[in-house]
């Protein structure tokens, strides 16, 4: 039963698991999801323990290849993947079909900074015939333009965690007054919407 001895779980460990692990993950994390896991990967960049040069290459990498896989599905099962999309996510369905006939290339460039269409914009690119050799063309583009920017304010978020962590109990105690002050609105909004 030697095997089932773990290694106490410190720092140092965790770090090592990130240098080794740290890229993969966030290439699936790319592809799953997206900003949230590049901007950790940013700040674990500042803290020495990946490179910022290759969170913005791997953050380009998946982004481009998940937005590309969509862009075909789109292409071919379009209509039948909308119809099976989640509630949340139809809601914004007729937004990002505005944003493809107003705007067409600039929207290329730019869904993945607009919040609620970063998924389906690929798809409808596919389902209304964008360009295929145009979408070629501008999704790594755009996936650079992307990574660069996510990894960046990342890596600067990292740079000032530190100065953030030094205050952390004034930090808790705000955010326990903002949380009291939460559930004194709501409990003040519920008593007049009462009869």
């Amino acid at each position: 039963m030697h095997w089932l001895h773990l290694p106490p779980l410190t720092l140092a460990v965790i770090k090592e698991f990130l240098r080794q692990y740290g890229y993969w993950i966030l290439f699936v994390g790319t592809l799953l999801e997206g900003e949230a896991v590049v901007i950790i990967a940013g700040a674990l960049a500042h803290a020495g323990v990946l490179d910022l040069g290759m969170v913005i290459l791997v953050s380009w990498l998946g982004s481009t290849l998940n937005d590309q896989v969509l862009y075909q599905l789109g292409s071919r099962y379009g209509q039948r993947l909308i119809d099976c999309l989640p509630h949340f996510l139809k809601r914004h369905v007729a937004q990002a079909e505005g944003l493809i006939r107003r705007f067409g290339d600039w929207v290329t460039l730019l869904f993945r900074f607009i919040y609620g269409t970063r998924t389906i914009t690929p798809i409808l690119l596919g389902l209304h015939h964008y360009p295929p050799r145009r979408y070629l063309l501008m999704n790594p583009l755009a996936a650079a333009v992307w990574a660069a920017v996510i990894a960046s304010i990342g890596f600067a978020l990292g740079a000032s965690l530190k100065s953030l962590l030094s205050g952390v109990h004034y930090v808790q105690l705000v955010l326990l007054l903002l949380v009291l002050l939460g559930a004194l609105l709501y409990w003040i909004w519920h008593r007049h919407k009462a009869p």
